[in-house]
């Protein structure tokens, strides 16, 4: 009996001894695959992630070759006197939401009770006014950074919106009460801003120029429609509109973006990211560094796509376009919870382009006027040459004579269905009225002097 006793125990502790050693083997080899496994992830990630970068650079890499503009004192540069003109504005949310839309309509559509609190709006911002026009007085526009993950807070667009605003809201009732050569002031500063914006490579700053440029040529477009404009006011508005193309900025905008990526890699994701958003999951992942690599790769050939697609018109793009780039259902399984890591810039792209649009309608009416001083005649249309289709619709803009009303329309068909597949956008922002010119020169007052000649101010003199 205690000799099959001890047998017994022998044979367990042999087959425990035997388990222990399979057990560590199969751990053993587990750990020899998983390493191996990772160590091949790694490289083809690390492979991956080469080949996006050289492939980025070999395409759009000529768009990140920018020079900031070399530094100048505060009192000579824009950008300081608009900040300090938004800082300065002193109303409430309510005051600063109302001129913010009345901002953008024509002041003849403006009731008695909305002329007066503009009126009223503009006499208790006086102070923020006269600094906020000094920014176009100056040639350099900087705001003393090109880090492109810059904060809404950092940069204080908030101020910079609302000085804007203000801007064109003086520069409206300005032109209704004949106070020609302050509309030209306030546009001026707008233009200016606008250029300034456009050109610092950061995709909010980028932004707020285009929505500027589509400000300015709206005005400038209800402006140049009057009869009795003069051709010296119409060459100030000319020269105060801004000279730079949104579309081509929002190319190196997120060209810059891009290349800060493919740059930096995940550390410049996880320096821009919102805490807030709820985006641990990818964070744990990319900092074990297992799949760092693949996931930088797989951001950089998607923007590359969106840079791609950005070069065609909007109207050419598929209802689908950003949900086939960004949703996570595209995105390889194993990258799936990065789906909501990064931001679809095509809407971005779809307004450069309807504020791209917007300008050239509004400098096709310019010229119009220009090259007929006297008054536009039913041939008007006729004369108009070299212009290409738009940015937004990659159609021409059109330019008829309504004989009925007898008015020079220019039109923009399309834009409005276009700018709203792409763009969760208001119905005003949306909105691309056409410019209706009348035939000839009359109208109430049109015999009287010209109220300016007007010229872009250049340096303050």
């Amino acid at each position: 009996m205690a000799l099959d006793e001890r047998e017994g125990r022998s044979k367990t502790r042999e087959l425990t001894r035997k388990l222990i050693r399979w057990a560590v083997l199969g751990i053993g080899i587990l750990v020899v695959t998983a390493a191996l496994g990772s160590l091949a992830l790694h490289t083809y990630g690390a492979h991956r992630l080469e080949k996006a970068r050289a492939e980025f650079h070999a395409r759009w890499g000529h768009l990140t070759q920018i020079t900031p503009p070399s530094p100048v004192p505060d009192h000579e540069n824009g950008a300081r006197w608009l900040l300090a003109g938004g800082r300065a504005i002193v109303c409430t949310v309510e005051d600063r939401r109302f001129y913010g839309q009345l901002s953008n309509r024509p002041a003849a559509g403006w009731t008695d009770r909305e002329r007066s609190r503009a009126q009223w709006i503009l006499h208790e911002q006086q102070n923020a006014l006269e600094i906020l026009l000094r920014s176009g007085t100056v040639e350099t526009f900087y705001l003393g950074t090109d880090d492109v993950r810059a904060s809404y807070e950092d940069l204080d667009f908030s101020s910079i919106l609302m000085g804007l605003r203000l801007l064109m809201l003086e520069a409206r009732l300005a032109w209704s009460e004949g106070r020609t050569s302050d509309c030209l002031a306030a546009l001026d500063a707008v233009g200016r801003a606008a250029d300034g914006l456009m050109q610092t490579p950061i995709v909010m700053t980028s932004t707020i120029g285009s929505a500027a440029t589509r400000w300015i040529a709206r005005a400038a477009a209800d402006f140049v429609s009057d009869p009795c404009i003069d051709v010296g006011t119409v060459e100030g508005i000319s020269a105060a509109l801004p000279s730079e193309d949104p579309v081509h900025w929002g190319n190196i905008t997120l060209a810059v973006s891009v290349a800060e990526i493919a740059g930096e890699g995940l550390r410049y994701i996880d320096d821009s990211h919102d805490p807030s958003m709820g985006w641990s999951i990818p964070f744990w992942i990319s900092n074990h560094y297992l799949l760092e690599d693949l996931f930088v790769a797989e951001i950089l050939e998607r923007w590359g796509l969106q840079l791609e697609l950005g070069q065609e018109p909007a109207a050419r793009w598929s209802s689908s376009a950003a949900h086939e780039i960004w949703d996570a259902p595209s995105w390889p399984p194993w990258l799936a919870l990065g789906g909501t890591y990064t931001p679809n810039l095509l809407s971005v792209r779809a307004r450069e382009q309807a504020a791209s649009t917007e300008l050239q309608q509004t400098k096709l009416a310019i010229a119009l006027r220009l090259a007929s001083p006297d008054g536009l005649g039913p041939e008007a249309c006729a004369t108009l040459s070299g212009w290409g289709p738009t940015a937004l619709t990659g159609e021409p803009i059109t330019c008829l004579y309504d004989e009925e009303r007898g008015l020079i329309v220019i039109g923009i068909p399309g834009a409005v269905e276009t700018l709203r597949a792409h763009v969760s956008v208001e119905s005003q922002a949306a909105a691309f009225p056409p410019i209706e010119i009348p035939i000839g020169r009359s109208g109430p007052g049109c015999g009287k002097p010209a109220l300016l000649t007007g010229f872009r101010n250049e340096g303050g003199e």
